[in-house]
């Protein structure tokens, strides 16, 4: 049976214990402390740049509800090519 672990982290020393520890997939975040929210464009280009494996990136702009207005949803958006922009396998939110 296969199976895929996904670890969620929010630092660069993460990505590497992570892979070490046999994850599959990263879910690439900011301020796990508050559930995890859009990491920086500079985190996502290192972390693409350092890893063997697939770079998931969340979307989340703000902490608090998840009930968005168009000014959070045009920042999802831009945020979504920014993490295509530098090479993240995709991105994830937590609808």
């Amino acid at each position: 049976m296969s199976y895929q672990l996904e670890v969620c982290i929010d630092n660069i020393e993460s990505l590497a214990y992570a892979i070490a520890g046999g994850a599959t997939r990263i879910e690439l975040c900011s301020s796990l402390a508050l559930g995890g929210l859009t990491p920086n464009a500079g985190l996502i280009k290192q972390a693409v740049q350092s890893s063997s494996i697939p770079i998931y990136v969340m979307i989340r702009p703000r902490q608090g509800d998840f009930l968005y207005d168009c000014d959070d949803v045009e920042i999802m958006a831009e945020d979504i090519r920014t993490a295509s922009k530098y090479g993240a396998q995709g991105s994830c939110s937590d609808f």
